[in-house]
């Protein structure tokens, strides 16, 4: 594709998964209306996970406004890594970066991205929050503070599927995402590029607001439960790349720690990231959110050592 200047420039497809938000994805796609990037030099690829609410009709609505817009189904519901393997083959390029339904981008978010990947095959763009709302910002905080602003450009240990890009070549080496991990594909593929040497690079300044629709402590805690008992058995899997201490190797020893291992990680976001010191009437509830981690935590990793001895004395 050519700028106004007639300098090649490098397409980049924009892959969103969704499914039963359509609310939500047509404010997701609003934004991604108003990029700088010009009309010719992205695309927005809608991947339907099988929903029954009207997220086609949004699709078709939003198409007068987005010309360069894609809409895939996968069916049925199949899970976020089988529509990220699909939002990926329906892609024309070799630039591809993701983001979820819940978010909103920055106008200049694809264009960020874009300059980013033409030095970096594995990037993470930043995570802001709304401050309206107080369960969902410290949601935000607890699940996405190695990726708000306030922190330095440069290499980081992991990536947030709801902001992130890589090259079409680190996709097809790796042949895509798992679907053994339907909780944290994004998690499991960037651990598996990190195997074969390659490093995530954060971008501040490629920024997307995450204005989920979890509005009670209920559904917080039971999120952030339920994501641990996925992350923990990777960060067991890929425990020597991870450094993984022997604590979280351990369901009896998570629960019995999980009071400093909550007071431990609650300290270090408000104290390694100035932006989040200013937040910090926020701790309590991001101290709760931590200790609901250790209990899905133990969960998951127990419910893992079950489902490998049953596998070992099979075989």
């Amino acid at each position: 594709m050519l700028n106004s200047g007639g300098d090649l420039k490098a397409f980049v497809s924009i892959i969103i998964c969704t499914y039963n938000r359509a609310p939500l994805l047509k404010r997701a796609l609003k934004s991604l209306s108003r990029q700088t990037l010009k009309p010719d030099q992205f695309e927005v690829i809608v991947v339907d996970d099988g929903s029954i609410d009207n997220t086609t009709e949004v699709c078709e609505v939003m198409s007068h406004e987005i010309p360069n817009i894609k809409y895939r189904s996968t069916g049925k519901n199949t899970g976020t890594s089988s529509a990220a393997n699909l939002g990926v083959q329906s892609a024309k390029g070799d630039y591809l970066i993701f983001t979820d339904d819940d978010c909103i981008a920055r106008e200049d978010w694809a264009e960020r991205m874009r300059d980013a990947l033409m030095k970096y095959p594995l990037i993470a763009g930043s995570v802001t929050s709304p401050t309206s709302n107080f369960i969902k910002h410290c949601h935000n905080i607890a699940e996405f503070h190695p990726f708000m602003q306030g922190r330095k450009e440069g290499p980081v240990d992991f990536i947030a599927g709801a902001n992130m890009g890589f090259r079409r070549s680190l996709f097809e080496e790796l042949k895509g995402f798992n679907n053994d991990f339907p909780k944290g594909p994004d998690m499991h593929f960037i651990l598996r590029a990190r195997q074969e040497g390659y490093r995530i690079y954060f971008i501040p300044d490629a920024v997307i607001t995450h204005d989920h629709n979890r509005t009670s402590l209920s559904h917080i805690f039971r999120y952030s439960a339920d994501h641990a008992s996925q992350t923990i058995i990777l960060r067991n899997k890929f425990r020597l790349l991870l450094h993984t201490p022997f604590i979280l190797r351990s369901p009896v020893l998570i629960l019995v720690a999980a009071p400093v291992i909550a007071f431990k990680v609650t300290a270090g976001i408000y104290l390694r990231n100035i932006n989040n010191a200013k937040l910090i009437w926020t701790a309590p509830v991001v101290y709760a959110l931590k200790l609901a981690w250790c209990w899905g935590a133990a969960r998951g990793l127990s419910n893992w050592n079950k489902a490998e001895r049953k596998h070992e004395q099979r075989n």
